[in-house]
């Protein structure tokens, strides 16, 4: 079991990661790769979403 600090300490984290993948998103979107940026975005929200429920979970 996982304390409520460390808990924390992985929100921000994910909160981190999905801002940078959010920016490299919007990055490629608007430099003619839109298949590519939407992908990435969709991907970086699902990870940080599953990844959130993994941990309430175990």
């Amino acid at each position: 079991m996982i304390s409520f600090l460390e808990f924390i300490v992985f929100i921000l984290f994910c909160l981190y990661a999905f801002k940078e993948a959010f920016s490299y998103g919007i990055y490629e979107f608007k430099n003619e790769n839109k298949f590519g940026g939407v992908f990435v975005i969709v991907f970086s929200l699902f990870s940080i979403i599953l990844s959130i429920v993994a941990l309430c979970i175990s």
